[in-house]
């Protein structure tokens, strides 16, 4: 089953900075062409918790998830957190995608992709016919064995570096992570037991010295965890300056 919805929740106004955020519901790279076509069921909006709060702390499967991630992107942070996050206010729509219909051959048990910051599209009118990037979008999924989540992660680096992506190893939590960086955002990828973490930043959001470290805020948030470290790179492979890298690969 594959679900989509939309969340209109906005970010609390920041009066330092001011967010022009043009972006894409789907993060680029992170289709998977190995995995059936499921039909999109639209629902009119993401269910929040009985006492109308989001939940905080580290992200667990929803109640009745058989998935092992979670269902709602409250789960995984809301809005304001966001905002509080990245210093800069999250205005726009809040829109998921959840998946639970995969191949069995490829160990994925279920996906949460939540995109924060999405435009909303006044009642009456028509989208645009290619959507504008996405500013944030984070994705969890869930696999079988940990060895399998972690496979994923190192193909998606072995992707990056091949296509020319600036790879940064970065640890979070104790956890290995790295930062994938190309001309039109950055990337944080991580394995945590049985699930893979990818948070994309889209360039512009914050100034460029505070992407690693908003980036590594996240992924501690997502752990319920304290940032630390501090990036460094690995491998040699850059970025080409001016020209748009292939797709990264996904977990």
């Amino acid at each position: 089953m594959l679900v989509t919805s939309r969340d209109r929740r906005r970010g609390r106004p920041a009066a330092a900075a001011t967010l022009f955020l043009p972006l894409l519901l789907v993060l680029s790279g992170c289709s998977n062409g190995d995995e059936p076509e499921v039909p999109v069921v639209p629902t009119s909006g993401e269910p929040t918790d009985g006492d109308g709060t989001d939940a905080a702390g580290e992200p667990s499967a929803s109640p009745g998830s058989t998935t092992g991630v979670p269902e709602l992107c409250s789960d995984l942070a809301s809005a304001g957190e966001i905002a509080q996050i990245l210093q800069v206010p999250m205005q726009g729509e809040t829109v998921r995608v959840y998946n639970d219909e995969f191949l069995p051959d490829s160990g994925r048990t279920g996906r949460l992709t939540c995109s924060y910051g999405v435009p909303e599209v006044p009642e009456g009118t028509t989208p645009p016919p290619t959507p504008p990037p996405v500013p944030l979008e984070i994705a969890v999924s869930g696999y079988t064995e940990a060895d399998i989540a972690a496979g994923r992660i190192d193909s998606t680096v072995d992707g990056a570096q091949a296509a020319g992506t600036v790879v940064t190893a970065q640890t979070v939590a104790g956890r290995d992570g790295f930062l994938l960086t190309d001309v039109e955002d950055v990337s944080f990828v991580m394995a945590d037991d049985i699930r893979t973490y990818v948070i994309t930043l889209l360039h512009g959001v914050v100034p460029a010295a505070a992407e690693p470290v908003v980036l590594v805020n996240l992924a501690a948030h997502l752990l319920g965890a304290s940032a630390t470290g501090t990036p460094t790179p690995t491998g040699s492979a850059t970025a080409p300056t001016g020209s748009a890298t292939a797709p990264t690969p996904s977990p």
